[in-house]
């Protein structure tokens, strides 16, 4: 098929249509949860009361928003891809906008802004400041929606639309941009991958900043492990080396959330504790950090990471009952040749990855194992 017949085919898939909508349709259309916005995406995008303020300013003085992009699933409910923080804003403003748990948004009150500086103050439900009638003008404000029409119920156009987007006013780290994704896939999944997150022995043995914590390179880390876990020996040859990271991890990570049960569920919650528990009482914050003069030092390395995981939870039943030789073997790690020769300057961090996992799974191996 060349490139005419692709893109033929591909524009019959993807049905894409414009509408306009008051803001009242959109509130009453959220009211009848005929409309999803993901209010746990909160958590991710990060708007301040100045912002929220601005765009509230935008639409009472007229000024085009950018288009909200959602998705239209079979039973003909929309799912938003793109547009959810100023729609929670709307929502939060008009005091509709419900938590996951089903409990109100706190009201928001606006901060004066450069154009509309008696905005300072206002409630919604403060008739003084925002009258009847402003609340009515203000609901009949029109804004644009772009409909993305979903074929199947396992139609996965709509995460790929999120991904290209998503821009929601705040920039996403590439782990912020999967939670979101993940909560759209599969949100059992990453529930499981928020409680691992909080797992007391993981905490310990991670010891990231505080601005690494905000941009939630904790889950990332534990995204890595359930990817190295998911990995074998084959398809690891088969990596192309030359791969952005981020996008390998997002893409694996979303193909694993897509097939994931209840039973490996358990199974990779177990083997997760197991691994961390014996970190933390071998090791504690030292797990990652490097073995240089006879003490560890340092940061957390993500090499190090790599190179003790995947190994570690190929065979976590022998090296709970070998501790001593499990301290020996992760403080020689870093003075093997397959360590130095992966961590070398100008080598890819997939190609680092992928040598990691390999060299770690023959360093760690159960050498009763056939």
């Amino acid at each position: 098929m060349g490139l005419k017949e692709e893109i033929a085919e591909k524009r019959k898939e993807i049905v894409v249509e414009s509408y306009p909508m008051s803001i009242g349709e959109m509130i009453n259309l959220y009211k009848d949860e005929e409309l999803e916005v993901h209010p746990e995406f909160q958590r991710f995008f990060r708007w301040d009361e100045e912002q929220k303020s601005k765009l509230i300013e935008s639409l009472l003085l007229g000024i085009p928003i950018p288009p909200i992009f959602v998705a239209q699933k079979l039973n003909g409910r929309w799912d938003v891809i793109d547009g959810q923080q100023r729609l929670s804003t709307i929502l939060q403003f008009a005091q509709v906008l419900k938590k996951e748990d089903g409990k109100d948004y706190e009201p928001l009150v606006l901060k004066g802004t450069k154009f509309l500086p008696s905005l300072e103050g206002v409630l919604w439900s403060d008739l003084d400041k925002f009258t009847e009638d402003q609340r009515i003008t203000f609901k009949r404000e029109k804004l644009n929606f772009t409909i993305i029409k979903e074929s199947t119920e396992t139609d996965l156009s709509k995460y790929e639309m999120f991904q290209r987007l998503n821009t929601s006013g705040t920039h996403l780290t590439p782990q912020e941009l999967r939670n979101c994704l993940l909560i759209m896939i599969n949100k059992e999944f990453y529930k499981l991958i928020c409680e691992l997150n909080n797992n007391t022995d993981f905490i310990t043995c991670i010891p990231i900043t505080e601005n690494q914590t905000e941009e939630r390179y904790d889950m990332e880390l534990v995204v890595r492990y359930i990817v190295y876990n998911s990995i074998s020996d084959e398809e690891v040859s088969e990596i192309d080396k030359a791969r952005n990271m981020d996008n390998f991890l997002t893409e694996k990570i979303e193909t694993i959330a897509q097939g994931k049960d209840i039973t490996e569920y358990e199974l990779l919650e177990d083997g997760f504790k197991r691994v961390f528990k014996l970190l933390n009482e071998t090791f504690s914050d030292d797990s990652f950090r490097k073995m240089q003069n006879g003490e560890h030092k340092g940061p957390l390395l993500i090499s190090a990471f790599e190179a003790i995981i995947p190994g570690l939870s190929f065979n976590i039943d022998y090296w709970e009952t070998n501790k001593d030789e499990l301290r020996n073997r992760i403080n020689n790690i870093y003075s093997q040749k397959e360590f130095i020769n992966a961590t070398k300057r100008g080598v890819r961090p997939i190609d680092r990855m992928c040598q990691m996992i390999l060299f770690s799974r023959k360093w760690f191996l159960d050498e009763n194992k056939n």
